[in-house]
């Protein structure tokens, strides 16, 4: 009886772990760089929930969704991006830095990101900096269609595009689920609403000093 016990419950105890793991799986929406994200993982709390929804004067189902899309999206081209950076040895330019913090210091003051986490000016302008001297050499790499943003003038987002598929082909990242797949490459495919002219393009130096 002991033995027989022992081998059920040996049983069970197996079973509910590969049971658990085969729930984690299944609740696994993409992968970067061998991190699993689930549901969860991409999820606002209540307290971000609500004011999301407020700001943006959404239901709170809506207010989810597009969190959960910006986050997953933001996770994989930041991984991509900075992976990208490393391999091409490419880090923010002290003296770019500089000019960078003396042409924004009194905005920053004024007006501060809103971010959850407190971000102080000296990482905004190496962040700023290193992202500029990633997308020159992206469209120097790549070419393709570049766009206006508001916080970034000249996005190459036809270069972003090809680099995130070599990238996925790769396996460096993988989208499980095809909802949020969809959503994610629509962001880098025609019509763009502010498209700059092949001409205009100009990487020569950054914008904050023209």
């Amino acid at each position: 009886m002991f033995r027989g016990g022992y081998r059920v419950s040996l049983f069970l105890f197996f079973f509910t772990v590969f049971a658990a793991a085969a729930q984690a799986q299944e609740n696994v929406i993409a992968t970067v760089f061998g991190e699993s994200l689930t549901l969860d993982d991409i999820s606002p709390d209540r307290e971000q929930l609500s004011q999301i929804a407020r700001m943006n004067s959404a239901s709170k189902d809506m207010a989810m969704a597009q969190y959960r899309h910006g986050f997953l999206a933001d996770k994989i081209v930041e991984a991509v991006l900075s992976h990208y950076a490393k391999s091409h040895d490419i880090s923010a330019m002290p003296e770019l830095v500089e000019k960078f913090k003396a042409r924004f210091a009194e905005d920053f003051s004024e007006n501060p990101p809103a971010t959850e986490e407190p971000v102080s000016f000296d990482e905004v302008a190496v962040k700023q900096v290193e992202r500029w001297l990633i997308d020159k050499a992206l469209y120097e790499d790549f070419g393709g269609v570049v766009i206006f943003q508001q916080n970034n003038p000249q996005m190459p987002v036809g270069a972003y595009e090809q680099l995130l598929k070599q990238y996925q082909q790769k396996g460096h990242f993988t989208i499980r689920d095809d909802s949020y797949s969809a959503v994610f490459w629509e962001a880098f495919e025609p019509p763009f609403t502010f498209e700059i002219e092949p001409g205009k393009v100009d990487f020569s130096q950054p914008w904050w000093l023209r």
